[in-house]
């Protein structure tokens, strides 16, 4: 059951940024092109409630949605990238933050749900030597610094903490490297030092999903970066801190997404850094499937064969066991699997 986490404020504030938003593509692309973008976005919230089933119909127009939105960015921001200089170098940095693994739960983790907290126990587990920090609101000014405006952009609730937490990421990244990886990944096996010594780290599968521009050849939950490969992630934080400082309102979720196909088309090194990572957990969402049903080992070692970092959620509730078996979200709530 997929627990209220949408408060009624909240939900109006996104109701109207989403009208206002396909004003804003109508007057600069065309009101076919706004519906065409309507249309997408109410076909990712109807999969968000049919287990993401992706019908071939629901491809071409989500496909078409990202042409549509890409065009409408490079519009409102050809001057920007025709005047953008990529960072070459990059200023030094206290060392001792280095190769961090990043993650953040703004209450604290005292006040998380049980899978975080069972997801990030996993990850501490199979860390290795690495360091785990937990950004929250009270620490996180001992890490990064914001612009004043954006920090009271955010504080009004023009920028949601959703975003905000986008921005949080790109800052950390590109101010120290290392890895961010979100709350609710349950890890199975030691792989972040693995992760850690590439140039440019991300989840990728191929062509795997459409929701986003993505398309499964990175993951926004899921980035890190050698110390010297910052840059990358500095001209992804540049992008969104320029939008942000012209725009009030959301032109759409997964505008971090964008912002880096954009970059991909804008700088070539940007876009060879991204290409040249590697496909890996081809079965990221497959454990969050099942977590509900009773538990199975062989299943359970075929999802986990080649994949070692499993995306959940909080938002929802699970059994722990049913009719007396455990289910996989009681084995792995228990320290189990």
């Amino acid at each position: 059951m997929i627990q209220n986490h949408n408060n009624i404020k909240r939900l109006i504030h996104r109701i109207s940024e989403e009208i206002k938003a396909t004003y804003d593509v109508a007057r600069t692309i065309s009101w076919r092109a706004a519906f065409i973008t309507f249309r997408a976005k109410v076909d990712i919230q109807v999969m968000n409630y049919n287990g993401f089933k992706e019908s071939e119909a629901r491809k071409k127009r989500l496909l078409k949605k990202h042409h549509i939105m890409l065009d409408f960015l490079d519009r409102k921001f050809k001057a920007y990238w025709d005047n953008y200089q990529c960072p070459k170098s990059m200023l030094a940095t206290d060392e001792r933050l280095h190769d961090k693994i990043w993650i953040c739960w703004w209450q604290g983790l005292d006040q998380a749900p049980e899978i975080v907290k069972a997801c990030v126990e996993s990850i501490r587990r199979n860390a290795g030597k690495l360091e785990v920090v937990i950004i929250t609101d009270e620490n996180m000014k001992d890490y990064v610094q914001f612009p004043k405006w954006l920090e009271e952009k955010h504080r009004k609730g023009i920028i949601s903490r959703t975003i905000f937490s986008d921005l949080l990421r790109m800052n950390l990244l590109s101010t120290y490297g290392g890895i961010w990886i979100d709350s609710t990944f349950f890890c199975t096996k030691p792989c972040f030092e693995e992760y850690m010594n590439l140039p440019l780290w991300s989840i990728k599968r191929p062509d795997y999903f459409h929701a986003s521009v993505a398309c499964g050849y990175f993951a926004n939950y899921s980035l890190g970066c050698s110390c010297e490969n910052r840059w990358v992630y500095a001209v992804v934080r540049d992008f969104l801190y320029n939008y942000w400082k012209t725009y009030d309102r959301l032109v759409d979720y997964l505008l971090t997404d964008y912002a880096i196909v954009l970059a991909e088309k804008h700088i070539k090194p940007f876009a060879n850094a991204f290409n040249a990572i590697q496909p890996n957990n081809p079965e990221c969402d497959e454990l969050f499937k099942v977590l509900g049903r009773p538990f199975n080992e062989e299943m359970w070692q075929h999802i986990k064969k080649d994949t070692m970092l499993f995306k959940l959620t909080w938002k929802q509730s699970y059994p722990k066991e049913i009719n007396g078996k455990k289910t996989f979200y009681g084995m792995l709530i228990e320290g189990i699997l």
